[in-house]
């Protein structure tokens, strides 16, 4: 009779072990794509392919970023552009146009804002990126740290099985009818 306490026990950890794996397995899909997702966004950027390539459980949280970091890219390089303009003109004024000759303007005050902008824009929208790398290096390692965990239940499951299997096959022979 102790085996079939000892067979219910072994359906619970077989139970308890499916769940442990399937819980693994979605850890695992989530890191990976964490990753694919942290290279799409590594430049600051991204692609049309970038875009095709994103892990369907992420690309809401992509397309977040694209909205969030060009907009957060636009108001900086915007305020930095014309902070950056009026440094130039006041350095321009205090060198007696000097500066502006030197930096290739013909009427020493017209500088090419569109060209400092975009090279703005660009760091901006990296240095974004970075900040968002940093979160999702936070996250994996959060997962990873759960991921150790699962496996390690997951190990002293399967044990416990193998020592369950072991005592049912003893129960059995011990109480087995001899002839």
């Amino acid at each position: 009779m102790t085996w079939i306490m000892l067979s219910m026990r072994k359906m619970q950890l077989k139970s308890e072990i499916s769940d442990l794996q399937y819980e693994d397995v979605q850890i695992s899909n989530q890191i990976q794509d964490l990753s694919e997702y942290a290279n799409n966004i590594a430049d600051g950027t991204i692609t049309y392919s970038e875009m095709a390539s994103c892990p369907s459980s992420l690309f809401g949280t992509q397309l977040d970023f694209m909205t969030n970091c060009a907009s957060a890219a636009y108001e900086s390089a915007t305020s930095k552009t014309n902070a950056y303009i009026q440094q130039l003109a006041q350095t321009n004024s205090e060198t007696g146009n000097q500066y502006g000759y030197a930096m290739g303007t013909t009427d020493s005050t017209s500088y090419d804002t569109t060209t400092i902008f975009n090279e703005i824009y660009k760091e901006e929208m990296e240095q974004y990126a970075e900040e968002m790398q940093e979160v999702i290096n936070d996250y994996e390692e959060e997962l990873e740290q759960r991921r150790t965990q699962v496996e390690t239940q997951l190990e002293a499951k399967e044990a416990e099985l193998q020592t369950y299997d072991d005592r049912i096959s003893q129960n059995i022979q011990d109480q087995a009818i001899s002839l």
